[in-house]
């Protein structure tokens, strides 16, 4: 059974469609997150787990979620009904794509409102008003914001209509121009912020603090936050590779143009990363990560010059540019399912996508304020929002896509959603899918639900 033609057309190249994936894969837990688990668990030996993770982990994956979307050419649940049918197998993995655009549309409505708090702090940083802060009041300055919720639905409301307007345009016209105009810039922009963090702020102890391997420090933990940021890092279990991998034509090499992404989302999260380390520790402060560095941390560092104006607003553009790439990119996947199961048009269907997306988004909105002490089990809305999507859904997507391919689906119909191209790779795919990148998610899983904490506390005690 061969891969069919796309009836919605095909990117315009290689490079194009690279651009778009690796838009996909950058976002704030490339800056915001690599860099604090590299000095917390090793430096350099943190980063070789890291660097195998996605080679054992990330890139089987990667590769799946690209060729399942080649072969579907469909809305994920009706593509995977299809493949399903063709495979003798249950049509309830019809599921496993509508959990993929759940999934999306949760993350998205909380990303939404972080991205929209760094187009604010953008503005901010160009007025001078976030240099030279000391703890609370950087503390005072975000908290200010995320309690109003006038002001950050307003940053989330433009932000996803930023986000609507281009992915109407269309995968071509809308994802892909904006990727191959917004990437480059963004690489610019990190290497602009990279040397000039390194100018002001303490680059060889940033570099030390990285490039130094210290295999004491990784630990069983280290490990397991090299797996799961490997998985995580490059969007997977989100529906959103498998949707652009519906637009690959057949002959596109997909072990290769994972590589690329890997490549790109590595060089982009060490650049940032070490210049976010060299401003901290010129400051005496302890790397962080998520929405402490972004918002708090970050902004306290910043030396009381021109330079930390340039620098706040180079790094406020450079989070805003690459959270709407990977917004638009997280859209698509619910864009084409309105599309396909409504019969809607892409503009209508993108509107009626970013609406659902912007109700979601007012839970985490309020969650910051009026509902903030409106908990369940001491978590609020976007807590558990953020546990649900990260620790139990996404991975399990993810673990459920690693069965399918290398459980249920035989192997000649394995081969041909593969294609025709690097065929002497697909029994090694396999393998890794079935073995390490199976184990790997149940780790990940394990940990986000707590048990690996439980089992090694337990350990301890006997």
């Amino acid at each position: 059974m061969q891969i069919r033609e796309s009836s919605f057309g095909y990117w315009s190249s290689q490079p194009a469609f690279l651009s778009v994936a690796c838009g996909a894969a950058l976002g704030i837990g490339s800056s915001a997150r690599v860099p604090y688990l590299m000095s917390e668990y090793g430096g350099s030996a943190f980063l070789l787990v890291y660097v195998l993770s996605l080679l054992l982990v990330g890139l089987p994956i990667l590769v799946a979620e690209w060729a399942l979307g080649r072969w579907m050419r469909d809305e994920l649940g009706a593509g995977f009904a299809r493949l399903s049918q063709a495979s003798h197998a249950s049509r309830a993995w019809r599921w496993l794509g509508r959990l993929a655009v759940i999934s999306a549309v949760m993350i998205l409505s909380y990303y939404s409102v972080i991205a929209g708090w760094s187009l604010g702090y953008l503005f901010r940083g160009a007025g001078g008003f976030l240099a030279n802060r000391d703890s609370s009041e950087a503390s005072r300055i975000f908290l200010k914001l995320a309690r109003d919720p006038e002001r950050s639905l307003a940053w989330h409301t433009l932000f996803m209509v930023v986000v609507t307007i281009v992915v109407s345009y269309g995968f071509r016209d809308g994802i892909e121009r904006a990727a191959k105009r917004m990437l480059p810039a963004v690489f610019v922009l990190t290497l602009m912020f990279a040397l000039l963090a390194f100018s002001v702020g303490a680059p060889g102890e940033a570099v030390k603090a990285i490039l130094t391997p210290d295999f004491s420090r990784l630990g069983w933990r280290g490990v397991v936050e090299a797996i799961y940021q490997a998985f995580f890092t490059l969007g997977l279990g989100l529906g959103v590779m498998m949707t652009l991998g519906g637009y690959l034509p057949a002959s596109v090499p997909l072990v290769r143009m994972g590589l690329w992404v890997i490549l790109a989302d590595t060089i982009f999260g060490i650049a940032a990363g070490t210049g976010l380390l060299a401003l901290l520790l010129a400051a005496d402060m302890r790397p962080t990560s998520g929405l402490t560095l972004i918002f708090q941390s970050f902004p306290e560092a910043l030396p009381n010059s021109a330079a930390g104006v340039c620098l706040a607003v180079l790094f406020y553009l450079i989070l805003f540019l690459v959270t709407l790439l990977a917004a638009a990119t997280l859209l698509e996947p619910v864009t084409r399912y309105l599309m396909e199961r409504y019969r809607q048009t892409r503009v209508f269907a993108a509107m009626g996508a970013a609406v659902l997306v912007w109700f979601l988004g007012i839970g985490t909105v309020l969650s910051f304020g009026v509902t903030a002490e409106l908990r369940l089990f001491g978590q609020n809305f976007f807590e558990w929002l953020q546990f649900l999507t990260s620790f139990v859904i996404v991975p399990i997507g993810g673990l459920l896509v690693c069965v399918y391919i290398a459980r249920v689906l035989p192997r000649e119909l394995s081969l041909a959603v593969w294609g025709p191209r690097e065929r002497r790779l697909h029994g090694a795919w396999r393998f890794a899918l079935r073995y390490p990148a199976r184990l790997g998610l149940v780790v990940v899983l394990l940990h986000g639900l707590g048990l690996l904490d439980w089992f090694a506390s337990l350990w301890a005690t006997t």
